[in-house]
């Protein structure tokens, strides 16, 4: 465990300090730096010390260090905050003169849920097959989609109580080559050429239209980048087969991307508590919902503005996810 680790594991999300608070945080920093500085036996520019002063002080010497890392463990906390703690503007964003940074808790969480993902054991599906999601939302309508494996077929969406009837919707399939030369968006159940390296994932994803995090237009949005790769997470990770390389490279770019914050003890559309990775955009907030012990995809939630608990909000919990050999048929 790193120092990082255990400043996460003790505040991993506090309030923003004040300017006083840091002001207080370095005065303290600076006096015990002094007090080692000034210590018997501890000369300018690394000169040894007399040998009068090193014995006296031959024994005192470490405590002064042990205290002194106490000291500066607890400071350093405090400063961290920094960098680790919600804006007051947009929450769950933290900046340092503008510059979005990191929320480590978020990020240590991101990598054990890559790190689980890469011990499941892959298939490898078939171009005629299908790929079978589930997903039921908050008042208790299920989903079924079923995507070709290559997109080249059309698919199918249905839901209980839909006005298109029990035939369901028909999806127009899209090939990942033909999202990359026509401009469709893919309609794909499975991403073979998807990149397992979490630096190159995110180019992949604009090339085929999944994302559009290089558009300028919307640099000046808050919480875009964010909002982009989460949505992107959502969409693969409840309609799509993804391998589990690939999966681990989803959650370390999220990891690696500025605005993510966890929520203990969230619950997803069907009651399920889990651990949330909570975003904020510009008139809403979104969470992605893992199981705290496995780290598997539970689901996602988003709301119109703060969340609030138990109002109202978006998303669908994810129940299900198979290959099969056609439209329409069920695992």
């Amino acid at each position: 465990m790193t120092d990082l680790d255990v400043i996460a594991a003790m505040r991993p999300e506090v309030p923003l300090p004040t300017s006083e608070e840091l002001r207080e945080a370095r005065r303290r920093l600076e006096e015990a730096i002094m007090n080692e500085w000034n210590a018997p036996g501890l000369t300018v520019e690394g000169r040894r010390a007399t040998p009068e002063a090193s014995v006296h002080s031959r024994k005192a010497r470490p405590l002064v260090r042990i205290a002194l890392v106490g000291a500066a463990a607890a400071i350093a906390t405090a400063l961290a905050v920094l960098f680790i703690a919600p804006s007051a503007q947009i929450p769950g964003r933290t900046s340092d003169n503008g510059r979005v940074v990191i929320n480590l808790a978020a990020a240590r969480f991101l990598d054990r849920a890559a790190a689980a993902a890469l011990s499941q054991s892959a298939i490898t599906p078939l171009p005629n097959q299908y790929v079978y999601s589930e997903t039921e939302g908050p008042d208790g309508t299920f989903t079924e989609t079923w995507l070709s494996v290559d997109g080249a077929s059309p698919g199918l969406s249905r839901s209980t109580g839909d006005a298109s009837g029990a035939g369901g919707t028909n999806l127009s399939g899209c090939t990942i080559a033909q999202a990359e030369t026509k401009g469709c968006f893919p309609e794909a159940g499975y991403f073979p050429d998807m990149p397992n390296d979490p630096n190159e994932i995110l180019a992949y994803l604009n090339k085929i239209g999944v994302v559009d995090t290089g558009n300028q237009t919307y640099d000046s949005m808050p919480g875009w980048e964010d909002n982009d790769v989460a949505k992107a997470v959502m969409y693969l990770m409840q309609t799509s087969y993804l391998l589990p390389t690939q999966q681990a490279a989803l959650y370390s770019l999220m990891a690696q991307t500025p605005g993510f914050q966890i929520v203990p003890d969230m619950k997803d559309a069907i009651g399920r508590t889990g651990v949330g990775i909570e975003w904020n955009f510009e008139g809403g907030t979104g969470v992605i919902i893992f199981d705290p012990a496995t780290y598997s995809y539970l689901g996602a939630r988003t709301w119109q503005g703060a969340p609030t608990a138990g109002g109202p909000y978006d998303g669908a919990a994810l129940v299900k996810v198979a290959i099969v050999g056609s439209a329409g048929a069920t695992p």
